[in-house]
């Protein structure tokens, strides 16, 4: 019977297909130790250890480290609980590979500079956890003092997940954007959005100011789409109309003082990295393309300053 059998540690080899090299280690550390040595020292090894290297084996294939697999040998720890942690960090290292095999693909159809280089370069090797890093240390620098902002809450509700596998326009979209809000001048604008954001909710009929403001990207937009001059006397006459509709929401009457006062306050909404960074952001969460609105509120914007 099998029970009843020794093997010689070149005949495990053959049964197992691990080196004897490898099964020697393995005996000299404990780990799959031999039954008995023979007078002339050679080692001799029963069922129960031919079995015991069957599992170290399979272990190893599956990329677990010795000490794991002696705690699980052992019978120290549930099978069932270390093989759920290592299929986790197996997801893990499949995730980092996609990313990094995006990012190479990035690199062979790109001349990337070589600061461009080190930054994708960088981001491979980033994990899920430095990424979330990277967006928690923005949000913090741009909300410090102002909790409970509302346009937080908008902002953490539409935070960066890259998929599984990410195709390459979304990695490059993860890295643009990492290095987008790592840049202090863009939280310093942000945070200034904020400001002024948080300002004109406390000083003026918040449904009447949207209304306006729906208005700027559909007469503002027609107006560039038929090639219409802000200063031109058609241009003058969208923007007085607009004009109106912001100064009826501010309570304020149309002069060159309060037109003046808007094209500032409306500046600086109207930032084009604030937009792509939410281009950006949907690009990388499978969001429908938004229309640019930041080309019709400068046109307005334009229209005020004429």
């Amino acid at each position: 019977m099998l029970g009843d059998m020794e093997f010689a540690i070149g005949e495990v080899s053959r049964l197992t297909g691990v080196p004897v090299k490898t099964i020697r280690y393995y005996s000299d550390i404990g780990l799959v130790p031999e039954s008995r040595r023979t007078g002339s020292g050679y080692r001799r090894y029963d069922a129960a250890g031919l079995a015991r290297l069957e599992l170290v084996r399979t272990l190893r294939d599956l990329g677990i480290d010795l000490a794991g697999i002696r705690t699980i040998a052992d019978e120290q720890v549930n099978l069932q609980a270390v093989a759920g942690a290592h299929a986790d960090a197996i997801d893990l290292h499949i995730r980092q590979l996609t990313l990094r095999r995006a990012v190479l693909r990035g690199l062979a159809r790109n001349d990337s500079r070589p600061q461009e280089v080190r930054r994708m370069t960088a981001f491979a090797r980033a994990s899920a956890d430095e990424a979330n890093r990277i967006m928690e240390e923005f949000l913090a620098a741009v909300f410090e003092g102002r909790e409970d902002d509302p346009f937080e809450t908008r902002m953490r509700a539409a935070l960066p997940v890259l998929p599984a596998d990410p195709s390459d326009a979304q990695v490059d979209a993860w890295i643009e954007l990492a290095g987008l809000v790592s840049d202090p001048t863009f939280r310093e604008r942000v945070r200034a959005m904020v400001t002024e954001g948080q300002r004109r909710r406390a000083g003026e009929s918040e449904d009447a100011a949207q209304q306006a403001g729906r208005m700027v990207p559909e007469r503002a937009g027609e107006a560039i789409s038929r090639g219409i001059a802000p200063g031109s006397p058609e241009g003058a006459a969208i923007v007085r109309e607009l004009v109106g509709q912001y100064s009826a929401a501010h309570s304020r009457k149309d002069d060159p003082a309060y037109r003046a006062e808007l094209a500032d306050r409306l500046a600086t909404f109207s930032d084009r990295r604030v937009e792509r960074y939410w281009h950006l952001i949907g690009l990388i969460n499978g969001w429908p393309e938004q229309p640019s609105h930041v080309a019709p509120y400068e046109w307005f914007i334009a229209g005020l300053r004429a």
